[in-house]
């Protein structure tokens, strides 16, 4: 049973509902996230879709599939900066469970690069450097 009923199956619908149903069923969150990308919607909501799914795939230890979502996601996306900074933050923690410590930290430095000391994703990634 979803927790969001699809009046409409838009690929904004069916990202908002992948988000929705995030911590309760990953596996129907990761296919409303696929369904959202498949409709082949604008840049925008197609890389917000790939970081959304990559959280649902770490979940599930499936890290080089969340890996190759975020990457996509980043270049998809090269100019926004919240969706570059929160696909930095997702590879760096998949990298880093697959013990790929260098890369897992030259994604959190992008973070910090990236975003002012005071956003969260940047608290974020000084938490995770240590």
């Amino acid at each position: 049973m979803c927790v969001v009923t699809l009046a409409v199956p838009t690929r904004s619908a069916y990202l908002i509902r992948s988000i929705a149903v995030q911590l309760e069923r990953v596996e129907e969150a990761i296919a409303d996230a696929t369904a959202a990308i498949d409709l082949q919607p604008d840049l925008d909501i197609l890389a917000a879709a790939y970081v959304s799914r990559s959280v649902d795939l770490i979940f599930l230890e499936r890290t080089d599939e969340a890996i190759a979502d975020v990457t996509a996601a980043i270049d998809l996306q090269p100019d926004d900066i919240d969706i570059l900074a929160q696909a930095y933050v997702n590879r760096s923690i998949a990298l880093s469970t697959l013990e790929r410590t260098d890369e897992a930290v030259a994604d959190l430095r992008m973070v910090l690069e990236l975003l002012p000391p005071t956003h969260e994703l940047n608290r974020q990634a000084l938490a995770l450097l240590g």
